[in-house]
């Protein structure tokens, strides 16, 4: 498996060119792309103070649940995969990077993947987290069925193993009497502490990027979409 969860290279410790200091000198509309990246991809807690507001991204909030969620016996069955699964969507469908050719990807999962987890566009980790978050967003399975391509996936989690994913020992057709027991056999298991950190890496890989001016924005409203959508703004 490629991506950042493999990679010796990359630097937590980047200049900070983009300080939060020197926010409080200005309005809301007046905090350039990267600034107001800044604040979105921030996993801090605390809020960020601009002249006439002060801001928080939902990005931030998701982050803390995450954290929470992991430290109780029922909420983190599910809760924290949910919310793993939209962060990387969120990234995707927010940010295109100016130094790396775009994915052939339009789904947010798999182009955060392919930028900020810098996987390969054909590494399995694509199809198969993809297809986790479609099972548990679309109806709360742990069963993906694809009805136009043979990428079908039964999912247990499992923190034993050591890796985001383990392959199924043998892939499953979609046929749920395959199941019958034989379902062991069929089923990708998932580690959320490993899934955790991949997610936070991307993240981390987002900002720094950002820092480096190497990060573009790809929604069609622009800034004003970022704020709006994806931070929360209380008026001073």
């Amino acid at each position: 498996m490629n991506g950042l969860a493999q990679s010796k290279s990359f630097n937590l410790h980047m200049e900070q060119r983009i300080i939060s200091s020197n926010f409080q000198e200005k309005n809301v509309d007046e905090l350039s792309f990267e600034e107001m990246a800044f604040v979105h991809l921030s996993t801090r807690s605390s809020n960020y103070h601009v002249k006439n507001a002060v801001l928080r991204s939902t990005l931030s909030f998701v982050y803390q649940n995450i954290q929470h969620s992991l430290n109780y016996e029922y909420s983190k069955q599910l809760v924290p995969y949910l919310s793993l699964c939209a962060i990387l969507d969120q990234l995707g469908i927010c940010y295109n990077r100016k130094d790396k050719a775009e994915p052939k990807f339009e789904n947010g999962i798999k182009r955060c993947l392919v930028y900020f987890g810098e996987f390969d566009e054909d590494d399995e980790i694509i199809n198969t987290l993809y297809a986790l978050r479609n099972g548990l967003l679309h109806n709360i399975s742990l069963t993906s069925v694809d009805k136009f391509k043979d990428n079908h996936y039964i999912f247990r989690y499992n923190q034993k193993i050591e890796d985001v994913y383990q392959k199924a020992e043998e892939k499953w057709d979609g046929n749920y009497e395959t199941l019958d027991g034989n379902r062991d056999k069929h089923e990708t298991h998932i580690n959320v502490d490993k899934f955790k950190d991949l997610v936070y890496r991307c993240i981390e890989r987002a900002s720094e990027l950002n820092q480096n001016s190497q990060l573009e924005l790809r929604l069609s409203g622009g800034v004003r979409q970022l704020f709006f959508d994806y931070i929360r703004s209380i008026p001073k």
